[in-house]
C-alpha cells in the first residue's frame, strides 16, 4: 500500500490572488528545499490537474517552479472578469482552497 501526504500539509503556504482583471495567481511555498524537491519530482501541480479542477484549459496554464524562493507559482485563467455579474471572490483569494487536499506520494 502506498501512502500519501496532502499538499496543504507539507506546503507551509498555499495562497491564490488576482493577477490582472482575467488572470488568477497561486503562490505555493515550502518550509525547505527538500520537501519542495520532493513536491516538484511529484509532478501532481500540472496544467492537466488545474484544467480538470478549474474548468480551464490546459494549455493556458502556466506552472513554474522558482528555485531560489523553494515556491512553485501557477497562472490561470479566471472563469470570468474581475467585478463581472458573475463574480463569486472579487480578489480571487478563496481560490486556492482545492490544492490543500491534492493528494502527492509521501516522502
Amino acid at each position: 500500500m502506498s501512502r500519501s501526504v496532502r499538499l496543504g500539509d507539507v506546503a507551509s503556504t498555499i495562497k491564490s490572488s488576482n493577477a490582472g482583471a482575467s488572470w488568477l495567481t497561486f503562490d505555493i511555498r515550502f518550509p525547505d528545499r527538500a520537501t519542495y524537491e520532493h513536491v516538484v519530482a511529484a509532478q501532481v501541480l500540472t496544467p492537466a490537474w488545474f484544467s480538470a479542477t478549474y474548468g480551464v484549459p490546459a494549455d493556458d496554464v502556466a506552472v513554474y517552479a522558482y528555485d531560489p524562493a523553494i515556491a512553485i507559482k501557477v497562472t490561470i485563467p479566471r472563469g470570468g472578469v474581475t467585478g463581472g455579474v458573475d463574480e463569486t471572490d472579487f480578489d480571487g483569494v478563496q481560490q486556492f482552497a482545492p490544492l490543500l487536499d491534492l493528494e502527492l506520494p509521501a516522502p
